[in-house]
């Protein structure tokens, strides 16, 4: 169990996912969007670091999670305890998202895929059975139109290369792609990472955000980084 920041959460790590970027990117950006939400749900969720994280900002909110791993969703559910998080936390393949309780009723969907679905499977064994249960984009998306009443918000975090597959998915799925933003390592760097939000049976406009830079032209963190991983 560790610290994420001082006076913050509490949190153990998943062995074989640790702590990432992307998830610490994604919690940020999903909690600066337009929904103040009441119940949540994560799609694959793995320890539980988007829920916790989430909790922090809206701590009155229900999460529940789905992971394919039964050591992952016990681990989720730990996690949950340690941190006062709400929510049912089920071992399940969120592939059959239909067997989920409560449709139409979640506020806020988030989902950090594997990136690379339908692919080689990985040797290792805890990667192998998680990626078995990836979820492509029209995956995740039907499942978050399942779950999402209208209005509610899918946030997403990818690679940019998938960026078509995703807007297409998701508008097949009526979840119209409302928010994007790129992440960069620095300025002058090609994108690394993409943060999507989508409403369901919203109307068309996206909103292109500014990059996120990670690091300056010194190679340190930049202000907004330290402000999303409270380094003082």
């Amino acid at each position: 169990m560790k610290q994420l920041w001082p006076q913050g959460p509490v949190y153990t790590d998943d062995p074989s996912f640790k702590i990432t970027t992307d998830s610490v990117l994604l919690a940020d950006f999903a909690a600066g969007g337009s929904v103040d939400p009441a119940y949540c749900m994560d799609l694959g969720c793995g320890g539980g670091l988007l829920s916790v994280l989430l909790h922090e900002r809206y701590p009155d909110a229900r999460f529940d999670s789905v992971d394919i791993r039964p050591e992952a969703a016990e681990l989720c559910k730990q996690n949950y305890t340690d941190n006062g998080v709400m929510g049912a936390v089920v071992c399940m393949d969120a592939r059959k998202y239909r067997s989920i309780p409560r449709p139409g009723q979640y506020d806020l969907v988030v989902c950090n895929p594997p990136y690379y679905y339908g692919g080689k499977q990985s040797p290792d064994p805890d990667r192998a059975a998680a990626r078995g249960g990836s979820l492509s984009p029209a995956q995740f998306s039907g499942a978050a139109a399942y779950l999402l009443h209208q209005g509610g918000e899918l946030c997403v975090v990818h690679k940019p290369e998938f960026l078509t597959d995703i807007f297409a998915a998701m508008r097949l799925a009526d979840i119209e792609p409302k928010r994007l933003r790129l992440v960069t390592h620095r300025a002058d760097s090609a994108p690394a990472l993409v943060l999507i939000a989508g409403r369901r049976g919203g109307r068309p406009g996206l909103a292109a955000l500014p990059n996120l830079i990670l690091t300056d032209g010194t190679g340190a963190p930049t202000d907004e980084v330290r402000r999303i991983y409270h380094i003082g």
